[in-house]
């Protein structure tokens, strides 16, 4: 396992094609996870009239990560897309065209995967519109596992 960082705050490295070299510095999250979920699927074979186990495999990492700009002592100055903006053009390959997966770590919790979506949910806006509350879903795939 590769240490990157303090194990109390999440972080996201992106890594590049070969599973291991690190693109960049870790990326920190504002928050820690409000939530994660994570499933397995299981595939079944239908073998005369009964059902046979055929594989189980590790799916998805859903990670809900918020994010808020909205200074309530000094009044609101920063649009909360600077701080994610940021975030999902590191985590995007299209942007870079290096990062190819990430490694999630947040304290005992380690998951390599590539990214599958980002989705950004924007909950509390100025009068202009402007937003500065967002909840990020970020799903990863497992990352591919190489034959023995």
């Amino acid at each position: 396992m590769t240490t990157i960082g303090n194990d109390k705050k999440a972080k996201l490295q992106p890594i590049g094609p070969d599973g291991e070299t690190p693109i960049g510095g870790p990326i920190s999250v504002q928050f820690n996870p409000a939530t994660y979920s994570s499933t397995w699927n299981v595939t079944w074979q239908e073998v005369g009239q009964s059902l046979q186990w055929t594989k189980t495999v590790a799916s998805n990492l859903v990670l809900i990560l918020n994010y808020d700009s909205y200074n309530y002592e000094a009044g609101p100055d920063v649009d909360v897309r600077d701080m994610t903006g940021a975030f999902i053009k590191r985590l995007d390959p299209g942007q870079t065209g290096k990062a190819v997966g990430c490694l999630f770590h947040w304290g005992k919790i380690t998951y390599k995967g590539v990214v599958e979506s980002i989705k950004e949910d924007f909950s509390l806006f100025l009068a202009d519109g402007t937003p500065v509350r967002s909840v990020i879903t970020l799903t990863l795939k497992p990352w591919p596992k190489t034959a023995s």
